[in-house]
């Protein structure tokens, strides 16, 4: 059975300390601080204040903010897909170099994230993630207006670059305000997102572009929806750090003398040197994955997956527009069968988390066993590869459509279910620093999926739909092993490192 583990208070520490100090003195500074009548922290474990204890309904309408954020820039990821034709016809440019469009926007996707994560484990959720929806609306706009294709790949990228916003500090804040018991249906509903957007684009896209507003009105309509986002970051979204949190109470507390020399265990935070800073916040990401084989092992069976789902948005019209000749519009609605795949997969993930997992914790006493993720994601790695054959050997045009939609139900379930256990799975193994171990795998996943629709027409024209899906089913299989493993042995591994949460 895995080992256990503790999981840290994420609502009231944040890593540095651990980086920043040696064992012994970090210790001892921290038993006099809690004894130092000047130090401000929370009013008891009922404080208002701690994000922990907001009421239900706040802490699913900030939920929703992050879900919302996540799929303005999801949305936007896929949708320039529906218009593609129409710019390769305007700018006579080849497939290649409009398939760029999506490719340069998830290249954005990739060097985001190891900024955005531990930018916000140092300056809090709210003003990155303002900051982050504002810059991609107004990359957008230049796509929705732009003369040539250079000045739109360049704003694809930005574009993708800032949108990675939400999706690099959902997790964390997640993490702020929701249980370990309950965060895990909290991520399941923003990585539904990351999976159920890409696929529904299409579906509006292509209707969009086949009318007579045309492709450029599929970046209006992100634009619209990223502006529409930062509203309601901007007046809606509270601080959710805890540091920054007890920071502003300090800061009032000296404002109004009541306490003079009030301060937190998070000041030493202010007199870092950008060396300290870039060193713990930047460089992170890329230490973890260079010493985590948790983080790695499980970044590269998740971009594989990721890179499964941009792959659709060039197979798909292969199969269904070059092979099968059906319009536009019509093309677009295969993707409802993953749509359905991801919902079930999304209710297998929420019936196990709140049953299985939870019982878990319960037996327990309250410690999180981060392996106990491990069984949905086995499950989906297995039906993954076999929507995959079912999808691949009804693709020939003289078997009916209905044999490859069947396919991709289970295909879409299981990539769900694996890509969100993946996120849970890490979430809870390195909590303290999540959004830099989620910003290290970020960078990687993105940047297969990135690769994915460039090679994606060469091997589906080479090989055929059938062959194509298939070696992609034959890879899936070969990467079942790795939940496994970890299942057995993730425990005993984690004791091993010094990030992970049972050494905390």
């Amino acid at each position: 059975m895995p080992d256990t583990a503790t999981p840290p208070d994420t609502a009231s520490l944040t890593d540095v300390e651990a980086v920043a100090e040696s064992p012994i003195t970090g210790e001892t500074e921290k038993k006099k601080e809690e004894e130092d009548v000047n130090l401000v922290t929370w009013n008891g474990p009922d404080d208002p204040e701690n994000p922990q204890n907001y009421s239900r309904p706040r802490k699913f309408f900030i939920t929703g903010i992050w879900i919302y954020g996540n799929l303005c820039a999801t949305l936007a990821s896929s949708i320039w897909s529906s218009g593609a034709t129409q710019v390769k016809a305007q700018f006579h440019q080849s497939t290649i170099v409009v398939t760029l469009g999506i490719s340069f926007f998830l290249l954005g996707f990739s060097i985001g994230p190891p900024l955005w994560g531990p930018t916000s484990e140092r300056f809090g959720r709210k003003w990155p993630m303002t900051i982050g929806m504002l810059l991609f609306t107004i990359f957008t706009i230049p796509i929705a207006v732009g003369k040539n294709i250079e000045t739109l790949l360049v704003s694809r990228f930005l574009q993708g670059a800032f949108g990675s916003a939400p999706l690099s500090l959902a997790a964390g804040g997640v993490v702020d305000i929701w249980s370990p018991a309950q965060r895990g249906i909290a991520i399941a509903a923003c990585i539904g997102t990351i999976f159920g957007s890409p696929v529904l684009a299409p579906i509006i896209g292509n209707f969009v572009a086949a009318s007579y507003l045309g492709w450029r009105w599929l970046h209006w309509l992100s634009a619209i929806m990223g502006g529409s986002a930062v509203l309601l970051v901007l007046f809606c979204l509270p601080e959710t750090l805890a540091s920054k949190i007890l920071q502003a109470r300090a800061a009032k507390l000296r404002k109004t003398g009541e306490k003079p020399e009030a301060r937190t265990i998070f000041d030493n935070k202010k007199h870092m040197s950008m060396i300290d800073v870039a060193r713990i916040y930047f460089m992170r990401p890329f230490a973890l994955l260079a010493t985590e084989p948790i983080l790695v092992l499980i970044t590269i069976y998740q971009s594989f997956i990721y890179g499964i789902l941009y792959l659709v948005f060039v197979s798909y019209p292969i199969e269904y527009v070059e092979i099968r000749h059906w319009s536009l519009g019509i093309s677009a609605l295969p993707f409802l069968g993953l749509s359905v795949g991801v919902l079930l997969g999304a209710a297998g993930v929420i019936w196990h988390t709140k049953t299985k997992f939870a019982a878990t914790i319960r037996e327990n006493g309250g410690k999180v066993i981060p392996e106990q993720r491990l069984p949905t994601m086995i499950v989906g790695g297995c039906i993954v590869p076999a929507g995959l054959f079912i999808f691949a050997w009804t693709s020939a045009p003289s078997i009916p459509w209905p044999g490859q939609v069947i396919g991709s139900i289970p295909t879409g379930a299981g990539m769900y279910m694996i890509f969100v256990q993946c996120f849970n799975y890490l979430v809870d193994v390195y909590a303290p620093i999540a959004n830099s171990a989620l910003g290290g795998n970020m960078l990687i996943r993105s940047s297969f999926a990135a690769a994915f629709p460039l090679f994606g027409p060469y091997l589906y024209h080479n090989l055929g739909v059938a062959w194509a899906t298939s070696t992609l089913a034959f890879i899936s299989i070969a990467l079942i092993p790795i939940p496994i493993i970890f299942y057995i042995y993730g425990g005993r591994i984690r004791s091993w490192s010094k990030n992970s949460v049972s050494t905390h």
